[in-house]
């Protein structure tokens, strides 16, 4: 099946209304590279975006890229996060033989490395690669029932040696990621690399693109090195310091063959996740409450979300100066963290309406703060 990837009609049978969603922006943040530290084809193209929909635009020292849209309280400040990283390689060493060794940035599961290809960052062109390992046919039996250890793989781009890769312009502090490019697998259903978190930033940018007069004051933080500690998260909230903070995530959903019910966490095409809590953070409860209430008023699909593992920038941000209330809305992607990302575009689409109409009603940070 052809569809078109400028615009896609969708129809949200739960609003009963028909929606547009500009995926060729989807597609262009999923596809640019952005390892954590490596952030910056991310931010240029981020940048070309919004810029007409904020009154500032600015960098700060560690490359977060900040906008500020003006509501009526310049005070009362809302911050909304999504992180640009995406999970890479970096290479750490090139043997004799041209074939370089890698350490990971991010958690990414050696199971799922052997075999992919990959887009080397160099200062010339990109150069292409494919993640090597000993050959099944010549290594034991128990040797191939167990995971690869990463020290024990390397990523071959066809150097015979190391001065022929560094002619070719790789070289030890180099980066990878992923080489897979974004597709369409129906008028719903996508696939791609990033989505965690390109999708985060995607919804920031049609969130920033819908919102007009608002009371508060919006702070659009697109964060680097999330991946690695949630890094650029805590610098841009500490100098912000925010009423309120709303992280934007691609989650894990695990609907999938062979999960337990109770392991699932979230699930594709049941609409965004609001998180109560994970190893990082619990969700400051007034705004957590405030957000479902946004969601069924509006009657836009969501699901909670109670996670036993992981963490997101509210981990880091909520811990800022005096502590700011922090929650993540986040939208389910299967497999992510691996070349080949996999969400619905009706979970998108909700979750841009659920962050719109949560900034419009909010009318001033007594309504999420605690009381006696």
């Amino acid at each position: 099946m052809y569809v078109s990837l400028k615009k896609l009609n969708l129809f949200i049978s739960d609003i009963s209304t028909v929606v547009s969603v500009d995926i060729e922006i989807l597609k262009e943040l999923s596809n640019v590279p952005g390892p954590p530290g490596f952030e910056d084809k991310v931010r240029e193209l981020i940048a070309k975006y919004i810029k007409d929909y904020v009154d500032e635009l600015s960098v700060d020292n560690l490359g977060n890229l900040i906008a500020v849209k003006y509501g009526k309280e310049k005070d009362f400040k809302v911050m909304i996060a999504a992180h640009m990283d995406e999970v890479g390689l970096l290479i750490r060493f090139i043997d004799n033989n041209g074939f370089a060794k890698f350490m990971a940035l991010g958690g990414i599961d050696p199971r799922i490395l052997p075999g992919q290809r990959v887009v080397i960052l160099t200062e010339k062109e990109p150069v292409r690669g494919v993640i090597g390992f000993k050959p099944p046919h010549i290594t034991s039996s128990e040797e191939r029932s167990k995971a690869i250890p990463i020290k024990d793989l390397y990523i071959d781009f066809g150097a015979r040696s190391a001065e022929e890769a560094k002619e070719m312009g790789v070289r030890e502090g180099c980066v990878a990621v992923f080489d897979r490019d974004f597709q369409i697998f129906s008028p719903k259903i996508v696939t791609g690399k990033a989505f965690d978190d390109r999708v985060g930033c995607f919804v920031l940018i049609e969130t920033l693109k819908r919102l007009k007069e608002t009371v508060p004051t919006i702070y659009a933080v697109f964060t680097v090195q999330e991946e690695v500690g949630l890094r650029g998260a805590g610098v841009a909230a500490y100098a912000i310091n925010p009423s309120l903070a709303i992280v934007l995530e691609g989650t894990v959903a695990a609907d999938t063959p062979e999960v337990p019910q109770s392991d699932v966490i979230t699930r594709v095409g049941k609409g965004p996740a609001i998180r109560l809590i994970d190893p990082t953070m619990i969700a400051q409860r007034k705004l957590f409450e405030f957000i479902v209430k946004v969601a069924e008023e509006e009657k836009i699909l969501y699901q909670i979300q109670i996670s036993y593992a992981g963490g997101t920038d509210a981990g880091r941000i909520h811990l800022t100066r005096k502590g700011i209330p922090s929650v993540v809305i986040s939208v389910p992607v299967r497999y992510i963290h691996t070349p080949c990302c996999l969400l619905n575009l009706e979970d998108v689409e909700n979750t841009i309406r659920l962050v719109t109409k949560t900034v419009e009603k909010l009318k001033s940070p007594k309504e999420i703060k605690h009381t006696i």
